[in-house]
């Protein structure tokens, strides 16, 4: 089961996007969801989003480097992770 957040913009527009992680830090205490509409950039490659999932269902901007680099290195163990499955699998 996939799972959805909707966000709307400063028009008023909804979107949806999949959940692809979320995770709660305990050197942080705060949950972090990483979310996708699956748009590409200029070379192809899928654009992700991430941010802090507040308690009330909010999310908020990731501020520190360190945070972003915590978030960015699981992403990244999570997309070669899914390679070498996938590569395993042919």
């Amino acid at each position: 089961m996939k799972d959805y957040l909707t966000i709307k913009n400063d028009a008023g527009e909804e979107k949806e996007f999949e959940i692809l992680f979320s995770f709660e830090s305990d050197e942080t205490n705060k949950k972090y969801v990483t979310y996708t509409d699956y748009t590409t950039d200029d070379d192809g490659s899928i654009i992700c989003y991430s941010a802090i999932l507040e308690d009330d269902g909010r999310l908020s901007k990731i501020d520190t480097e360190h945070e972003k680099a915590m978030v960015d290195e699981l992403l990244n163990t999570l997309i070669e992770t899914t390679k070498m499955n996938y590569l395993n699998k042919e």
